[in-house]
């Protein structure tokens, strides 16, 4: 009862045992920074993941990868904007991956290479068309 005596507990008095003692914080984390940089944000998020239905089965996979599925789905069935993303990527892959195309592979490129001039996107680099 002598505690209670030398002590009042009371607004703005808590109790002795529930101080902060001598050096300690009350965060000793601290408030964590904020994250300024747009693709540090950008990265952050596209690294989330999300839960899709592919195939019948549900299947965890980060926004990225989802993102690339669509690109790809979206060249396949023949948007020209997502096959002008994505042909660059398969023609400098295919001396990595030892793909030799054959006649019917090259003339169908060469087609696809004449609709984009078509189209109006004639930023399809002469290198391509050296392709063998």
């Amino acid at each position: 009862m002598t505690d209670q005596h030398e002590y009042e507990v009371g607004y703005k008095k808590p109790p002795k045992q529930t101080q902060w003692k001598p050096g300690q914080s009350g965060n000793p984390n601290g408030r964590p920074r904020k994250i300024k940089d747009f693709e540090k944000l950008l990265d952050i998020e596209l690294s989330k993941e999300i839960t899709i239905t592919e195939g019948g089965k549900q299947i965890s996979i980060s926004k990225r990868e989802v993102l690339l599925k669509s690109l790809v789905n979206d060249a396949l069935k023949g948007d020209l904007r997502a096959m002008k993303m994505v042909l660059p990527f398969m023609v400098s892959q295919q001396s990595i991956a030892g793909f030799e195309p054959d006649a019917a592979d090259r003339q169908a490129f060469e087609q696809l290479l004449r609709t984009y001039e078509h189209s109006g996107n004639a930023e399809v680099s002469e290198a391509s068309h050296d392709q063998p």
